[in-house]
């Protein structure tokens, strides 16, 4: 696992990422890219979601949900820890401490009930916080849409995350990289693709969302070093991981 980690990391260093150009520089990898991965949505994960999910008992969606959401806070408490929010850090914080124990594992959400809502906070902003822009447009198998600045930084995180873990336990590192992770790009797949299903470009259309979502996040100054189109992957939930 830290092997691929690694080979990521050392492509994502390898592209241009000081390239600026308003033609989507890598839209030739790009490309077949989205086509992979609109084929993975509409042929693997819709499916399953549709069929398998309503045969799921309802306690049991809400546990699994709880879980994730859970796991996912640690990415809360550092988001709004890079944008500054310090009282949404720590609620992020003592949401974590109290579903993990009291919400077993966060099976459960005690800390609703007492008053810690969750604190989202957006991937691309943290980012931006840093002083860091957006590199060029990028698609990645497995992720969607991102950019070359992005997508370095996350891989970095996701290695250094799981190589941390690995000390503590293999299965537990494991298991972070596969439900978190894996599993929340998955979800950014299913829900991202918010294209139409037919008459334009679907690629060009998507690639315009992301501009969107780059321009709320760190402002239109950032958008001319992210890609061109007027238009815009908003991720719904956001776009964490992404």
């Amino acid at each position: 696992m830290r092997a691929v980690t690694v080979a990521l990391a050392a492509f994502l260093m390898a592209v241009p990422m000081a390239a600026q150009a308003a033609d989507d520089p890598l839209e030739s990898f790009n490309r077949p890219m989205f086509a992979f991965n609109k084929g993975l949505v509409d042929w693997v994960i819709n499916p399953m979601v549709n069929h398998v999910g309503p045969w799921i008992p309802g306690p049991v969606k809400t546990g699994l949900g709880n879980a994730y959401s859970n796991l996912t806070e640690i990415e809360m408490i550092l988001d709004n820890a890079l944008q500054g929010k310090a009282t949404n850090t720590a609620v992020s914080a003592a949401r974590f401490a109290v579903n993990s124990t009291v919400g077993i594992g966060g099976l459960f959400d005690p800390a609703s009930a007492v008053g810690l809502t969750r604190r989202e906070a957006n991937y691309g902003a943290s980012l931006c916080q840093t002083g860091l822009r957006p590199g060029s447009y990028l698609v990645l198998p497995f992720v969607g849409p991102t950019n070359t600045v992005g997508a370095a930084a996350l891989t970095v995180g996701v290695a250094a995350e799981v190589y941390a873990l690995s000390f503590i336990s293999t299965t537990l590192a494991t298991l972070d990289f596969l439900v978190i992770d894996l599993g929340g790009s998955a979800s950014a797949l299913r829900h991202a693709k918010n294209v139409p299903t037919a008459g334009e470009d679907l690629y060009a259309v998507q690639r315009a969302d992301y501009q969107t979502y780059i321009t709320q996040s760190c402002g239109p100054a950032a958008t001319k070093a992210a890609l061109p189109g007027p238009r815009a992957p908003t991720k719904p939930g956001t776009p964490s991981h992404s």
